[in-house]
């Protein structure tokens, strides 16, 4: 079949047979040249009008352009030695883990070492997602010997866009696993959805990736007032930035540079995007050191969590060590309740009758908020386990005595056990 080029040639031909004679290449000609020309030849763009007002990106960020056939695109281009202290961490941590870890912790499909990952932090024009939210700026992180470099494709049109879709496209294949902070939520999707848009690949769902906001969560929620990348700075690396500019600006402050084309605030993005992506590098460290340590951590919160964690993954040692941890240290009643709750329903599923049963009984103190959940669990030890029914009925009178007012299902369960008991102690008393 003929190609679109070669029937526009054969109907211009017929068309203009003298005019082929006397200009061998009129315009008509030259504009299908044009059309028709290799699309991954290099073109120029221009400045505006308004880019021509301000000064350029590259003479306040430090980077270069690149040029590709849908516009030119800005990389900036940053090193941190990894020597040089981030808050209080050595970055150079991350060499040190056995790297076989991150497949129990996060669930990926191969063994990965450290040059294999790709830190990647997008900046778009909406906070929300969806078909019409573009990625303006993208960055991403690497490791190289004894640095971390961050590079950061910068678009200053939005028409710019497949150029830089198409320069992200041929740097993920370098490596074997992606690095994010809600990637899977939002950056990946969204990058996706604006791949399918220019025509071009998604990034495969077979590539192995690492989001850093669910293992954060797992560890540090009950001890972060959030789990955003600043808190995390903030409260467990005790780095501050200055001069950032709050997440939440950032569209705004992209659609004002394209009006205006002042740089001062997309400056701070750059800023704000590069130490996203070095904090991700610092958060993994951390996951990986709070997974590995069973020593009690600073606060006992995140013992807590940890606990939890090794409870579901049936770990019974850990879970129990990090219960511990807990009760051992200064927590509040509530919190010291519910963790020996905790520990006590572990004890009883391991079969440390005699470890769950002390932790029930002290919790009987009146010094805690009342729980129904010792006095249930005691009362069928003692009915079921060692057939000690008059522990068993003391158990649940005491119950019912304690018992608020409101706990109408709870007191028929009650006078239902206790009738039950009873009747068993009647048949043992008769002749």
């Amino acid at each position: 079949m003929k190609s679109l080029r070669d029937r526009l040639n054969a109907i211009y031909t017929k068309a203009e047979p003298e005019n082929l004679k006397t200009d061998p290449t009129p315009k008509i000609r030259q504009d299908l040249d044009r059309l028709f020309h290799k699309s991954d030849g290099v073109k120029h763009f221009a400045k505006t009008t308004a880019e021509k007002k301000y000064p350029a990106i590259s003479e306040v960020v430090q980077g270069s352009w690149i040029n590709t056939p849908f516009g030119d695109i800005f990389r900036a281009e940053y090193r941190y030695a990894l020597a040089e202290p981030y808050g209080n961490l050595d970055l150079r941590q991350i060499h040190s883990p056995d790297w076989h870890l991150l497949k129990e912790i996060f669930q990926i499909s191969d063994t990965i070492s450290p040059t294999e990952l790709l830190f990647l932090d997008t900046e778009t024009t909406g906070l929300s997602g969806g078909t019409g939210t573009i990625a303006f700026l993208i960055g991403v992180g690497f490791l190289e010997a004894h640095y971390f470099t961050v590079h950061q494709y910068f678009i200053t049109q939005l028409s710019h866009e497949e150029g830089m879709l198409g320069l992200l496209q041929k740097l993920i294949p370098n490596f074997n696993c992606l690095v994010s902070y809600n990637g899977k939520a939002f950056d990946i999707p969204l990058l996706n959805a604006r791949f399918i848009l220019n025509r071009m690949p998604p990034i495969s769902p077979e590539t192995n990736h690492i989001d850093l906001l669910h293992p954060t969560r797992t560890f540090w929620k009950y001890s972060l007032d959030n789990c955003k990348l600043t808190t995390v700075e903030n409260d467990l690396l005790g780095l501050f930035r200055e001069d950032d500019i709050p997440g939440e600006l950032i569209p705004d402050a992209y659609f004002d540079y394209l009006r205006s084309r002042r740089i001062d605030k997309i400056e701070r993005i750059f800023y704000h995007n590069r130490f996203d992506i070095i904090t991700m590098l610092a958060n993994l460290i951390l996951v990986i050191r709070a997974y590995q340590s069973i020593l009690p951590e600073q606060n006992p919160l995140t013992d807590y969590a940890k606990a939890r964690l090794f409870n579901r993954k049936k770990d019974i040692a850990r879970s129990v060590a990090h219960y511990e941890h807990v009760l051992n240290s200064e927590i509040s009643l509530s919190r010291r309740q519910k963790t020996a709750l905790e520990l006590a329903a572990l004890f009883k599923k391991s079969g440390s009758w005699e470890k769950a049963v002390t932790l029930w009984k002290n919790l009987l103190d009146d010094r805690y908020p009342f729980s129904l959940e010792p006095f249930r669990e005691l009362a069928k030890y003692y009915e079921h386990r060692v057939g000690d029914l008059i522990n068993a009925k003391a158990i649940v009178e005491a119950a019912l005595c304690k018992l608020p007012v409101h706990y109408n299902a709870e007191r028929g369960e009650l006078e239902h056990r206790l009738r039950r008991i009873e009747q068993k102690l009647a048949r043992h008393n008769q002749p």
